[in-house]
């Protein structure tokens, strides 16, 4: 497949969220071409779609852009709206990984609380010079809340991680009240249709 680019997260629409259970690599990107074929020509209001597989081999990724007046179909994985984001303006750095992490709240109360501690417990002056950029989106029903951050590398994010520099947000993941901890994953950027 052609060289795919990571999503714009920051594009106008609506995002459509979700992944598929794979069992294994070659299934994952056997999912992969199925539903981009699936896909040609795309219906009405649809206007990108990138698909990410996990690196243990186990789940696809998807994510679809719609059109804010679009007829999205009533049925399958959440819509998630943009919150809001951390990057830097001129970033030209190009994404090597994409880490996930999915929370269940109570509430659009709790999206934004819960958004806003994450992001004002980040470090002050510049992170781990891996990281490249970190986006929050909360589900159009007020019950989730899907980070989604761009990395160098997966070696870059596993330094990270046993550097402690996760340490803070961690402990947010797990003792806020009214949210909890579904699911993440770490991916590479498989195909996309634009």
């Amino acid at each position: 497949m052609p060289s795919a680019l990571f999503p714009d997260l920051s594009a106008p629409g609506t995002w459509v969220i979700g992944t598929r259970y794979a069992a294994g690599p070659d299934r994952q990107q056997a999912l992969v071409e199925e539903e981009s074929a699936l896909l040609k020509p795309p219906p009405v209001g649809l206007t990108a779609v990138s698909w990410f597989l996990s690196t243990d081999g186990e789940t696809v990724l998807t994510l679809a852009r719609w059109d804010e007046d679009a007829e999205i179909p009533p049925f399958g994985p959440p819509r998630y709206r943009l919150y809001r984001s951390l990057a830097e303006e001129r970033e030209t750095r190009v994404p090597g990984c994409l880490i996930t992490a999915a929370f269940d709240v109570d509430g659009p109360e709790r999206q934004r609380s819960f958004t806003d501690a994450v992001i004002a417990a980040q470090p002050r002056e510049g992170g781990h010079p891996g990281a490249i950029s970190a986006h929050f989106l909360h589900s159009v029903d007020g019950s989730r809340v899907l980070l989604y951050t761009e990395w160098t590398s997966a070696e870059a994010h596993q330094e990270a991680a046993e550097a402690g520099d996760h340490d803070q947000g961690h402990a947010l993941f797990s003792g806020t009240p009214g949210v909890r901890l579904t699911h993440g994953g770490r991916f590479r950027l498989c195909h996309d249709l634009r």
